[in-house]
């Protein structure tokens, strides 16, 4: 059965990035070292292929196997479309409030929809029985204000940035308590929540 999880890499102290953010410093200081628990690099930043250990080469491998993403353009835009592959292939549709600009339409598996409900509901359409990840911390906290998330996995990674932009800021909202599924230990601790049906939408 297809699920809708929020699918985040997090410094131990709660960021998703580094602060100094641009769009063409997407991560901001140091918030690229949040995702080397998966694509690690080497000495010159180079991507190494393989290197992964058994646990963490296991989690990137269920991420990879999605049928559909789902995404802001604070996550797109700095990244530039991953070159319009987006993370090998599975369709993706955008969460933008604004219309995007004639250069965002030339990446055919990218979809722009102007609410959180129309881009999941797309997405699962898409994504038939696989898994739908969400991700980005506005897109995020949309989708889990609308009660479309069933889960939350974060990749905790030990490392304290100190500074930066957090997944759930900003604050408010009633507590939620969430159910720990399943709990995994390989250079990041990789934890995943259920999110109470009470918290989803009918």
């Amino acid at each position: 059965m297809s699920r809708t999880i929020l699918d985040m890499s997090i410094s131990l102290d709660g960021f998703i990035a580094g602060p100094h953010e641009t769009v063409d410093h997407g991560l901001g200081d140091g918030g690229q070292r949040l995702h080397d628990w998966g694509m690690p690099r080497d000495a010159n930043g180079a991507y190494l292929e393989g290197g992964l250990g058994d646990v963490d080469a296991e989690m990137m491998a269920a991420y990879e196997s999605v049928g559909a993403s789902v995404c802001g353009r604070g996550t797109v835009d700095p990244a530039g479309g991953w070159g319009g592959e987006a993370y090998g292939g599975p369709p993706v549709f955008i969460y933008a409030r604004r219309p995007p600009a004639p250069g965002d339409l030339r990446w055919p598996k990218f979809t722009y929809v102007q609410t959180i409900e129309e881009a999941i509901g797309a997405a699962k359409e898409a994504a038939g029985d696989a898994d739908v990840v969400v991700q980005g911390a506005g897109t995020g906290q949309a989708a889990l204000t609308a009660g479309l998330l069933d889960e939350i996995q974060l990749h905790v990674v030990p490392l304290l940035l100190r500074d930066g932009r957090r997944l759930f800021d900003p604050p408010g909202g009633a507590p939620i308590d969430l159910d720990l599924v399943q709990v995994r230990q390989g250079v990041a601790l990789h934890l995943r929540y259920a999110v109470p049906r009470t918290e989803r939408a009918a």
